[in-house]
C-alpha cells in the first residue's frame, strides 16, 4: 500500500523521467540519477501493482506444492531469466487449472497452469511458453496493454490501485483480465512470440518448440467453439504466429526439426522370443533372428534412423535402391538405413520401406496441424 508521501514521489519521478529521456546521448551525471531515479520509480510502481494482482490471484487459485513438479517448472524457469533484460522479481508459480494457459502479471510474476503442463510434450515447448511469457513481463506489455485499455498513465495506475478503492478494484480486474486471459494486442504478441525465440535460444532450448507447441495449440483451438474475437479481434491468429516464429528460427540458421520435441520417430532396439526387433515408437520396422551379426547391423540401422528420419521427411526420400535389378539397400534422402546382405532371417528391404513409411504416417497422425514444408 502507498501513502500520500510516496503517491508524490511517483509522479516527481515521473515527471524526471519524462524530462531527461529527450536529453541527448551526452547528458550530465545529474541528469543520468535523475533518469536511473525514474527508472527505478517506474519499476517500483510496476512491481507494487503486480502485488495487488497477485493477492487477488491467490485468492481465486490453487497453488500446486508437488515438489517434483515445481522443481521441474522452475530449473526450465531459472535457465530462462538470466536473459531478460528488466531488473525485476522475477518468479514462477504453478496453478491448479485445467486449460493449457500461462500468464504473466507486471513485476514478473509467472504462473503456469497444470493443464499446460500436461499439454506440452518436452521441457523445450514449456520454456518456450514461459520465455513468451518472461517476453511480455520484461517488455511491460501488461502495463502498456492496461494504459491502452484504461487511457491512464503507469503512475496513474499505481495511484489507482494504491487508493484500495472502488477504482482500485475496477484496475485491478482489468489487469488480472489481460494476464489471465493474454488479450495482448498484435504488436505486443508478436513482440512477446519473438523475445521468446532469443530467451529460449539464449537458454540452449531446441527452437523448434516454438512451433510445435503452437501447432498443438491450433490443433486445440479446433476443439473449441467459435466465439465473437471482441476485444480479442486485434490478436494475431495461430496460423500467423507459427508462421513468423518459424521464419525467425530459420533466419538464425535453425531447422525446424520436430520429432526431438515432440519425442516421436525414436527407434530403439528390443528381444522379444529370440527375435531381435527394431521399432520406430510402436511400429516394427525390421527383425531377425537374434544375434550378434544382427544387432550390429541393427544398431547401425538405428543410429541412421535416429538423425536421418524426421517427421518433416517427404515419403519420396524413404526409397529401396537396386543393384542388378536387384533391392540393394534402404535410403533415407543420402543416408543408407540397410543394405544387402542382410541377417538371415531378415524381413526384406522392400517390407523395410514400408514399415518406415506406415511409422512416418502414424507419427504425422499424432502431430497434424503442422505443415511439413516447412
Amino acid at each position: 500500500m502507498f501513502s500520500p508521501g510516496k503517491k508524490q514521489r511517483f509522479c516527481i519521478s515521473v515527471f524526471l523521467l519524462f524530462g531527461v529521456l529527450v536529453c541527448g546521448c551526452t547528458e550530465p551525471a545529474s541528469a543520468r540519477r535523475k533518469k536511473e531515479s525514474g527508472i527505478e520509480a517506474s519499476v517500483k510502481r510496476e512491481v507494487a501493482i503486480g502485488a495487488r494482482v497477485a493477492e487477488e490471484i491467490a485468492k481465486n487459485m490453487e497453488f500446486v506444492e508437488d515438489p517434483l513438479v515445481t522443481a521441474r517448472v522452475r530449473g526450465i524457469f531459472n535457465r530462462l531469466t538470466p536473459w531478460v533484460k528488466r531488473p525485476l522479481p522475477y518468479n514462477v508459480h504453478v496453478v491448479k487449472e485445467k486449460s493449457p494457459n500461462a500468464f504473466c502479471i507486471p513485476g514478473g510474476n509467472i504462473y503456469v497452469t497444470t493443464g499446460l503442463i500436461d499439454f506440452v510434450r518436452s521441457d523445450a515447448e514449456l520454456a518456450f511458453v514461459m520465455a513468451h511469457e518472461l517476453s511480455h513481463a520484461d517488455g511491460k506489455h501488461g502495463i502498456i496493454q492496461m494504459e491502452r485499455n484504461q487511457k491512464l498513465s503507469l503512475a496513474a495506475l499505481a495511484i489507482a490501485v494504491a487508493s484500495r478503492g472502488a477504482g482500485a478494484a475496477m484496475v485491478l480486474s482489468n489487469v488480472a483480465a489481460v494476464a489471465v486471459s493474454n488479450a495482448y494486442s498484435r504488436d505486443l504478441e508478436q513482440e512477446a512470440d519473438l523475445g521468446a525465440v532469443t530467451i529460449a535460444e539464449n537458454a540452449g532450448y531446441e527452437l523448434s518448440a516454438g512451433v510445435t507447441v503452437m501447432e498443438s495449440l491450433a490443433a486445440e483451438e479446433l476443439k473449441q467453439p467459435w466465439v465473437d474475437p471482441g476485444v480479442y479481434r486485434d490478436h494475431p491468429k495461430i496460423s500467423e504466429r507459427i508462421h513468423y516464429i518459424a521464419s525467425a528460427v530459420e533466419s538464425r540458421g535453425h531447422k525446424i526439426q520436430r520429432k526431438d520435441v515432440l519425442k516421436l520417430l525414436i527407434p530403439r532396439l528390443g528381444e522379444e522370443g529370440g527375435r531381435l526387433l527394431l521399432r520406430v515408437d510402436d511400429t516394427v520396422i525390421v527383425q531377425a533372428p537374434a544375434s550378434s551379426e544382427s544387432r550390429q547391423i541393427f544398431e547401425g540401422a538405428r543410429m541412421v534412423l535416429q538423425r536421418a528420419l524426421q517427421i518433416e521427411t517427404p515419403v519420396y526420400d524413404i526409397r529401396v535402391d537396386e543393384a542388378g535389378g536387384r533391392p540393394s539397400a534402404v535410403y533415407i534422402g543420402v543416408s543408407c538405413v540397410l543394405r544387402e546382405p542382410l541377417p538371415k532371417g531378415a524381413d526384406s528391404l522392400g517390407h523395410v520401406r514400408l514399415q518406415l513409411v506406415k511409422a512416418l504416417t502414424e507419427a504425422r497422425k499424432k502431430h497434424p496441424m503442422a505443415n511439413y514444408n516447412l
